[in-house]
């Protein structure tokens, strides 16, 4: 039986902040306020990475029903 795929825009939104932020803070050379904005985005794509399981979850779930 073929099941349906589930996308959650959450990882849409999380994955590309998590790796720009993470790109800023390898090259080195940006200034300091830089490097924490750069430290913020990596945090906010966590968070969002985290909340896209918990939906991959709850999708998952709900299509299964």
């Amino acid at each position: 039986m073929k099941t349906k795929k589930v996308k959650s825009p959450w990882a849409l939104v999380g994955f590309p902040v998590y790796i720009i932020g993470f790109a800023i803070l390898l090259a080195g050379s940006a200034p300091e306020w830089l490097e924490t904005v750069s430290k913020i985005m990596i945090i906010i794509g966590v968070i969002l990475l985290i909340i896209a399981g918990i939906d991959l979850k709850k999708r998952k779930k709900s299509a299964q029903a």
